[in-house]
């Protein structure tokens, strides 16, 4: 397996990691009900935060791909 293999790799698990915590989160605003939502607010920023590293990971793989290109 290639370096650009591994990364290819990565950049796939960060982002079905991204879909998850997106099914996550629409799970929650569309099944809780706003006390729950309430409730649930600092789980809520700590999923968008993940996501965000998640995504951030991945660019940073895409940037390195590209630029051995």
């Amino acid at each position: 397996m290639t370096n650009k293999d591994i990364d290819l790799n990565g950049i796939s698990l960060n982002i079905c990691e991204v879909e998850g915590i997106l099914d996550v989160l629409i799970f929650i605003q569309s099944e809780a009900d706003p006390a729950q939502r309430l409730r649930l607010t600092d789980a809520v920023l700590t999923l968008l935060h993940l996501a965000g590293e998640r995504l951030g990971k991945a660019s940073e793989k895409v940037e390195g791909l590209a630029a051995a290109a």
